[in-house]
């Protein structure tokens, strides 16, 4: 007999990862639509008018060549195993063909910036030399779209965005060893227990960031993960996940403005910070770890077989105003 999963995939349509060679104009449109599309479903799933068997049904994959921007179907929750599936079986190889050789190519080192808040943090950084190529991960499409349309016409092949859910673009759709660095601009802290599921930093990312990046070869190699929050409390959760990573994964801490210095934000009052739609308190607090030795089978064996149950954490306490 064939497992209720099994079966589900044989109804599915192949997925194939669709390259759109039509004109910029046409591009645009398309991905305009989309993130109209995407900014409505998502309001729909928060007034819950959308039932959970459409995450059954998986949008097709899509790339962009005019804003080097690919377009994946939402992979959270255990109810999208098989979409998962479906795009590891199906489109891995051409994802990793138009979008990671293409990144990989494009600069001596490779970095990847996971969330797109911030156009003018990332064109800073794009604008310190043509030593790294950029890979952007956002869950919010409409964030990339305008940060591709700024950013692709001045600095070409540099960059690459990529509409997906963190963890599955980290787990499975990434080789190893393929980053010199991984930086989490400004994550959001989701304060109460019962949001505490989306948090993005937790012991399972280092692990399958562990994975996806290249082993330091000195101490003072700027390889690396960096991250950085205004929210003292999320700071001191990621620092306790970081180190229950280790005992997964070797991680050494860092000094993040010694080595990873140029990762770290613009905070001056007024035009001059790069974050002031994002924070809410004063000061930042930041983190940073590189990886002290490989990924071991063993190891690469947990961080494949981690699931996509939600996990709660406990809640962080919001400092008291005055």
């Amino acid at each position: 007999m064939f497992s209720y999963s099994f079966k589900a995939r044989l109804l599915m349509p192949k997925l194939v990862f669709v390259v759109r060679n039509t004109s910029p104009d046409q591009q645009k449109e398309e991905l305009a639509e989309a993130a109209c599309h995407r900014n409505a479903t998502a309001n729909d799933i928060n007034e819950g008018d959308i039932v959970a068997s459409t995450a059954q049904i998986p949008e097709t994959p899509v790339h962009f060549p005019s804003f080097h921007l690919s377009v994946l179907p939402p992979t959270t929750g255990i109810h999208r195993s098989n979409v998962r599936a479906l795009l590891v079986e199906h489109v891995k190889d051409d994802f990793r063909h138009h979008v990671v050789n293409s990144w990989a190519q494009a600069a001596p080192r490779q970095v990847v910036i996971i969330g797109c808040q911030s156009t003018a943090y990332l064109r800073r950084l794009l604008s310190m030399g043509d030593e790294y190529s950029f890979l952007i991960m956002d869950r919010m499409l409409s964030r990339l779209l305008t940060a591709a349309e700024s950013l692709v016409p001045e600095f070409g092949p540099r960059t690459q965005f990529v509409r997906s859910d963190a963890f599955f673009l980290l787990q499975q759709l990434l080789p190893p060893s393929v980053a010199d660095t991984c930086v989490v601009p400004m994550p959001v802290p989701f304060w109460s227990e019962q949001s505490s599921h989306q948090r993005l930093v937790t012991r399972d990312f280092f692990c399958v960031i562990h994975r996806i990046l290249k082993e330091r070869e000195s101490p003072t190699d700027p390889r690396g993960f960096v991250t950085f929050t205004d929210a003292v409390p999320l700071a001191e959760f990621m620092m306790e996940q970081l180190m229950e990573s280790r005992l997964i994964v070797p991680w050494v801490r860092k000094n993040p403005a010694e080595t990873y210095g140029r990762w770290l934000p613009l905070v001056s009052e007024g035009v001059n910070d790069e974050f002031s739609a994002q924070r809410r308190l004063e000061g930042l607090t930041a983190l940073a770890a590189s990886k002290s030795g490989p990924t071991s089978p063993q190891a690469d064996a947990v961080i494949q077989s981690l699931e996509y149950k939600r996990r709660y954490y406990r809640a962080l306490s919001f400092p008291a105003e005055g």
